[in-house]
């Protein structure tokens, strides 16, 4: 399987590092300088299953004293981020699989009570990462991962397979319909003779 990966890191300290695990394999472990693109390979996949990992690590909260974040009045002026700005598997887009959740991997003096899961599109402001399954065969699994509608808990989806093919009651709504419009229009045109006629 190709993977393509297009990203940008922000330096903030340092430039950030960016790891990329397949079922649990690290396929890719190295900084993000600017704008990068990066090309691999990966062919040890199951049938079902198949997990991606794309995250950052290292980003330092405290640890030394060295926060790999600086404000001033409130406002961020650096941060050590990066940005995914594509991810292909055999030349599919598929970074809308991550479904906007980024999990978060507390470190250093983060605060407990931070959030383990943040909602973001593509960027990842801290360390942790963006994840998403998938099965083979690939494009089979993509398409059904990108363009399947989950199913409602709350609707019920049972289709009485008795009345397949049979539309006896649907002929008999149909026909009521057309005797009360037959019934109608009989009764508008003798109106229409009576007042044609005087």
């Amino acid at each position: 399987m190709k993977i393509d990966i297009e990203v940008v890191g922000t330096f903030c300290n340092n430039w950030p590092n960016l790891i990329v695990e397949i079922n649990n394999k690290k396929i890719y472990d190295s900084t993000v300088k600017n704008k990068e693109t990066i090309t691999l390979e990966f062919e040890d996949l199951i049938t079902q299953g198949n997990k991606f990992v794309i995250g950052m690590v290292n980003k330092r909260f405290g640890k030394n004293s060295v926060w790999d974040t600086k404000s001033k009045n409130n406002k961020i002026i650096e941060d050590q981020t990066i940005t995914i700005v594509s991810l292909k598997l055999n030349d599919v887009e598929c970074k809308q699989l991550f479904s906007n959740k980024f999990y978060v991997k507390r470190t250093d003096r983060q605060p407990s009570y931070f959030p383990d899961v943040v909602e973001s599109v593509d960027t990842m402001n801290y360390n942790g990462y963006f994840t998403f399954g998938f099965d083979l065969p690939l494009y089979n699994s993509l398409i059904n991962n990108k363009f399947k509608i989950p199913v409602d808990q709350d609707k019920s989806y049972f289709s009485n397979y008795t009345k397949v093919f049979h539309y006896d009651e649907e002929k008999s709504i149909i026909n009521s319909i057309k005797e009360k419009l037959r019934a109608i229009n009989e009764k508008s045109s003798n109106k229409r003779s009576k007042v044609r006629n005087s």
